[in-house]
Parts: C-alpha cells; sequence; structure tokens
C-alpha cells in the first residue's frame, strides 16, 4: 500500500510521517499531498487565535474533546514558537492538551517556521492531511502573533479569538482586526476580577461592528481550565458552521480563504528562493559592512541594494 492508501485507511503513523516530510520540504512528499488536496474541503477547519497567554492551548484542548464527545472525528494542528537552534516545535502546547491526549485526538505540533500569522508553511498541508485521516473537525491554534495573526482567517471556517480580563493590555489587538477576524469572541479565564466589565466592553464592540452575512458575533464567558463555558462555545461554532451553509456561503468562503492564503503561501516561497540569493551577493555583504561601519543607514542601504540587484538582473 502507498502512504496515500494508509493515510485514507486511517493510519495515523503514516500521517504524521508525512506530515514531517512535507516540514523537511521533501518534494516527493509533496506528490503525495496532491492526491490527498483533492479529496479535501469538506472538513470544518476552526481557528483558534488571541494574544500571548490568553489560554488557546487549553480552550483548544478542551473544545475537541468536547467536540469528540459530540460524535465529531477531531484533530487538532497546534502551532508553537520555533526553537531558535533546531527550528522545531517546543510542544509546550501538548503539555495543556493532555485530556485530548487521553481521549486519542490526533494532535499535531508544528514549528512556526517564520511564516506570517504563526501559520507554518506546512500547516495548512497538515489539515489535508487529517482529512485524508477522516476528520471531520480540524482545530488549528496559532501563537498569537498580534497583526500577522489575521492570515489564520484564510485557512478557516470558523475563527474563534480569545481574549482575557485583562485584555485592555492588548487593545492593539483590537486595532491589528482580530476583533474582525473572530466569528466567535472568548473572554477565558472569567473567573477573574473584571471578567464581567471585560465581557460588556467587548459586547458593546461587537454590537457596534457589522457583518455583510448578518452573523452575530455571540461573546462567551469560558474558563478553560475547568471547561466552564466550553459546551456553550462548541453550540457557538455549530451555529456557525450551520449559518455558513444555510446561506450557502460554505464554497465562495473555501474559494476565498484558498485564493488569499495561495496567495500568501507564494510570498512565502518567493522569499525563500530569493533571499538566499540576496544574501550571498557581493553588494550585499558590501553593504551589511557600511552599516556595520555607520558609514551608511539600513534604510539606504536596503535601497541602493535593491537597485543593483534589479539591473543586474534585468540585464541579463
Amino acid at each position: 500500500m502507498s502512504v496515500v492508501d494508509d493515510i485514507l485507511g486511517g493510519n495515523e503513523k503514516s500521517a504524521a510521517r508525512l506530515i514531517t516530510r512535507i516540514e523537511n520540504g521533501d518534494t516527493d512528499a509533496y506528490r503525495e499531498l496532491a492526491v490527498l488536496f483533492s479529496r479535501s474541503g469538506n472538513a470544518h477547519i476552526i481557528g483558534v487565535t488571541g494574544p500571548a497567554g490568553a489560554g488557546k492551548s487549553t480552550l483548544a484542548g478542551r473544545l475537541a474533546e468536547e467536540m469528540a464527545r459530540r460524535g465529531k472525528n477531531v484533530g487538532i494542528i497546534a502551532t508553537d514558537p520555533s526553537s531558535l537552534s533546531g527550528k522545531g516545535a517546543f510542544l509546550g502546547d501538548r503539555l495543556r492538551m493532555k485530556g485530548a491526549e487521553e481521549r486519542n485526538i490526533f494532535i499535531r505540533s508544528m514549528a512556526h517556521r517564520a511564516f506570517p500569522g504563526g501559520v507554518a508553511k506546512a500547516t495548512a498541508a497538515a489539515a489535508y492531511i487529517m482529512e485524508g485521516l477522516g476528520k471531520d473537525c480540524i482545530i488549528m491554534e496559532s501563537i498569537g502573533a498580534g497583526q500577522a495573526d489575521k492570515d489564520l482567517f484564510f485557512l478557516c471556517d470558523t475563527v474563534i479569538t480569545i481574549f482575557t480580563p485583562e485584555y485592555g493590555d492588548d487593545i492593539q489587538l483590537f486595532k491589528a482586526g482580530l476583533m474582525e477576524i473572530g466569528d466567535i469572541i472568548v473572554v477565558n479565564k472569567s473567573d477573574k476580577p473584571g471578567a464581567d466589565d471585560a465581557l460588556r466592553e467587548i459586547g458593546i464592540a461587537v454590537d457596534r461592528s457589522t457583518r455583510s452575512n448578518g452573523w452575530h458575533v455571540p461573546v462567551i464567558p469560558a474558563e478553560a481550565v475547568s471547561g466552564a463555558g466550553l459546551s456553550d462555545l462548541a453550540d457557538a461554532v455549530e451555529s456557525h458552521r450551520l449559518s455558513i451553509e444555510g446561506k450557502g456561503e460554505a464554497p465562495s468562503r473555501k474559494a476565498e480563504h484558498l485564493e488569499a492564503f495561495l496567495t500568501a503561501l507564494l510570498k512565502e516561497e518567493l522569499w525563500q528562493r530569493i533571499s538566499g540569493r540576496i544574501t550571498a551577493h557581493d553588494v550585499f555583504k558590501e553593504l551589511s559592512h557600511e552599516v556595520l561601519n555607520g558609514t551608511i543607514d539600513p534604510y539606504s542601504a536596503v535601497h541602493i541594494i535593491l537597485e543593483r540587484l534589479e539591473r543586474e538582473w534585468t540585464s541579463h
């Protein structure tokens, strides 16, 4: 049997190996992924985002448990910050998802690898592979990278944005657009002082915003450690899924998201291919030395480098 056949047959070890090969840039792995991609598009992908320390990992794990109790075949993709030395995932999120692991929910920790939005290039591939395993509900947790976290929107059918009673310290995240992309907002750690005020103020902010599709964003209090509020959250997720399907938005929404994510991947791939050529070029080394010596500022150096390389590349 091929790797693809193994995965379609539910072999999670084969799925994990294929994800690792894709993370490592294995060309053959991408060919195998192409077969699985043709089978994708039916799972409900749920994004979980928010500021650091909001409890994303714990809530994602608890939500997975609740969805599994409701009969869903669940997978989790947890995106960790990359190790500075080995570029691997820290696996810290896994420590907060023991309940999900005990239910044998398939969890994959992914290294960030500097992809915009805290979502590794291979994360989308992991979602397609999980669909191949038969997962009909995939929970995708990002590392919470502020403005760039909006790219999570392009992978998910439903986005959950998490804040805490101390959300006022993260007011810039409102400006960054996390309020805009959240289909559901959770105020986690709602047992802490200030939770009622946070719920009221965020509710007012949500009421002021409008959604062209008529969806009213619910604001849900929760306490992920104890599991309080998770049933209400799962109900809201299901309501949002039914809303999308009932209005016939699912195909156009997926097409829009796929196009936007394809653009993001293209930018990433182009940068990876070009950056090596730039940093190895003599003009880059020359200008870097001048910046270090203080004879030129970095901004001017970048413009000079680009101008010289453009003249060189267009003349060939």
